[in-house]
């Protein structure tokens, strides 16, 4: 797989001196922790969990630069491998990445940062590492690495010792399939999020285990199966981007309206991220859906999906990872996802009564085909492009 180095980072950081500890573990038990959007992913018929700790170093943000106690410290995750899932019934993304069930960490300035911007299960652990051997550097040093998570009483020692490097791991290996991912999801309890982060390949060793307690795993409620294997490297710099939502929204809109026409073209300018996407309520793409997750439309008439018929539709339908919304909910949903702005009014706009917004968008909607009507939305992106990738049939 191409590593290339991309322009938008978030972060540069180091991974020092990690280890890869794996277990096979059930795959129906790890599904059943995973948000809508994704699905396990396996390997030899299996699921595999995983225990990675290391030490990171040389963290910087960009414009930021190094923050005091949160560019160098102790790090351990469990986690899994999995895949993005269609949604909606619509094409979903093919991408693959890792999914963390916990991320240890010594400093509470990263883990709060983490938490708040990263949607990252990070906890305040004291953990602490030791290196034996004729020299603390030398490759055939033991290392002992320990967490004691606080508050929780969960404790974990993990120990092993690199050894010589290993071959190039095969695309097809099990050691590509554990240790090869650019790619992280996340969740806020309503989206799913990826992050790509872009570093040179692994330059892996062998190693042996002497002991690992796999109480980090078990208190995620997943339990390894069988004997775990390791394989350790001596580290490498990476470069984060910023999260993405996984699925995009779509706006749906009466393609034959003027009024429609217009309002899509505002919403576009003040999209200033691209985060949406667009297609007509009449066409392929809106015809297509699946039931949704949920669809908590009120005061229209739904078709058998539970979504509002096309032919009826008052002008928006908001589509998103939560299901579909529709009057005053689909404008509320739409400004946040344009973010800035138009963000802050989303929240003053929910303060007002669902009744009396539902009831000026239901009176704007009726007549917005009065004026300058027209027969097809000849929207086009940032580039100028009728047919570029935010506009869907």
């Amino acid at each position: 797989m191409a590593h290339e180095v991309n322009p938008r980072v978030a972060v540069h950081m180091r991974w020092d001196d990690l280890a890869f500890v794996h277990w096979r573990a059930d795959a129906a038990q790890i599904a059943a922790l995973l948000p809508p959007s994704l699905e396990v992913e396996e390997f030899d018929g299996s699921a595999w969990i995983g225990l990675v700790p290391f030490t990171m170093r040389n963290t910087r943000f960009a414009g930021a630069g190094r923050i005091p106690t949160a560019s160098d410290f102790l790090e351990c995750n469990v986690r899994t491998y999995v895949r993005a899932r269609a949604m909606h019934g619509l094409h979903g993304s093919t991408e693959r990445g890792v999914w963390f069930f916990s991320l240890d960490a010594q400093s509470l300035l990263a883990v709060l940062g983490a938490r708040i911007f990263w949607h990252l299960p990070y906890l305040w652990s004291r953990m602490s590492v030791s290196k034996f051997g004729p020299t603390e550097e030398a490759c055939d040093a033991r290392r002992e690495y320990v967490v004691h998570r606080r508050g929780g009483g969960v404790f974990g020692k993990i120990c092993w010792t690199r050894h010589e490097r290993s071959p190039p791991a095969a695309e097809d290996s099990l050691d590509a399939f554990l240790t090869d991912r650019d790619r992280l999801f996340t969740f806020d309890g309503r989206r799913t999020f990826v992050g790509v982060v872009h570093h040179l390949p692994w330059q892996l060793h062998r190693a042996t285990l002497q002991h690992v307690d796999s109480e980090l795993i078990s208190s995620r409620n997943v339990t390894p199966l069988g004997e775990p294997i390791v394989c350790a490297t001596e580290g490498v710099d990476t470069q984060g981007e910023p999260l993405r939502a996984l699925f995009a929204p779509i706006v749906f809109f009466d393609g034959d309206c003027g009024f429609c026409h217009r309002a899509v073209q505002r919403i576009q300018r003040i999209d200033s991220k691209g985060a949406l996407r667009f297609a007509p309520l009449m066409g392929e793409t809106y015809s297509t859906i699946a039931a949704p997750f949920r669809s908590p439309v009120r005061g229209l008439q739904l078709d058998a999906r539970g979504l509002p018929e096309a032919t009826t539709a008052a002008s928006l339908v908001l589509l998103d990872e939560e299901g579909a919304w529709a009057r005053s909910d689909a404008v509320i949903r739409i400004l946040r996802e344009c973010g800035g702005l138009a963000r802050i009014a989303s929240y003053l706009l929910r303060l007002i009564p669902m009744a009396l917004r539902d009831y000026v968008y239901d009176a704007i909607a009726s007549r917005r085909r009065r004026g300058s009507p027209i027969e097809t939305c000849d929207l086009r992106d940032s580039q100028g492009r009728s047919d570029g990738p935010r506009m869907l049939k």
